[in-house]
């Protein structure tokens, strides 16, 4: 191998380099935006859940309402 080769190998390996450097910055920005939305969908399916909890709170809430209203009614009016 001749010092030219050699030389041709060692420019080579430094665009390698370069490369990598240039591919590793980029999925550095990739995972950062991929973190974020992924935070925004945790967000909204937070949001999501207690929508739905507060839904089942107030359905029950409702129905109690409902059935203490009906036995009211029955019961008064049997007497």
């Amino acid at each position: 191998m001749t010092s030219s080769d050699i030389e041709v190998i060692m420019v080579k390996l430094q665009h390698l380099e370069e490369m990598l450097t240039s591919v590793h910055e980029e999925v550095k920005r990739t995972n950062g935006r991929v973190t974020e939305l992924e935070m925004s969908e945790a967000k909204w399916q937070g949001g999501v859940e207690s929508r739905r909890m507060f839904r089942m709170i107030a359905t029950t809430v409702a129905s109690g309402g409902l059935l203490a209203g009906v036995l009211w009614f029955f019961t008064n009016s049997i007497n």
